[in-house]
């Protein structure tokens, strides 16, 4: 009788480990991986908010650092640009849908990233300060990055548009707060 006891409860450990297994397991597929920085137009100003999303961000040793691969999926949605439920809320993305990721390569805490002229192209001021911002926050999000240097087509960016904005090389991000603009 007493064996009989102790094997049921046994299996029902097993089930139970099973069970939490299979929850755990569920709910972190769920978890966002990635964090993109949107752009919402206020009255008089833009700003730039958070969003986060579940991408299954994959690398392998072979393809370089985890950051990486997740700053190339992340630079990939913007210019994906939001999704409709994103949209419906207000926030849209300045990076030009043909925007390409070249590269990018984390090296000593420097996060490099190489776009294709499709980036340059397009837009105003606020347009693209708003991109660049975007880039910018979403590139340092993984814990590895210090610093952000944007090239395109192979070239450290100095200027940016018709007005001649200058890209801070490398750009480090600020201790606290998003920029409005």
């Amino acid at each position: 009788m007493r064996t009989v006891v102790v094997r049921v409860a046994a299996l029902a450990l097993l089930l139970l480990l099973a069970l939490v297994a299979t929850l755990t397991v569920r709910t972190l597929y769920r978890l966002p991986d990635v964090t993109l920085y949107l752009i919402r137009s206020e009255p008089t100003t833009f700003v730039l908010e958070p969003v986060y999303r579940r991408m299954r961000v994959t690398w392998t040793a072979a393809s370089g650092h985890p950051s990486e691969a997740t700053v190339r999926a992340a630079i990939e949605a913007l210019a994906a640009g939001p999704t409709p439920d994103e949209a419906q809320r207000g926030l849209a993305s300045e990076v030009p849908p043909a925007t390409e990721v070249r590269s990018v390569r984390l090296d000593q805490g420097v996060m490099t990233i190489d776009l294709s002229a499709a980036f340059e192209t397009g837009g105003g001021t606020a347009s693209m300060l708003g991109r660049l911002h975007q880039v910018h926050f979403t590139a340092a999000r993984p814990n590895a990055v210090e610093a952000v240097r944007l090239l395109v087509e192979g070239t450290q960016l100095v200027a940016l548009g018709g007005e001649g904005i200058i890209v801070e090389q490398p750009w480090v991000p600020p201790e606290h707060g998003l920029p409005r603009w």
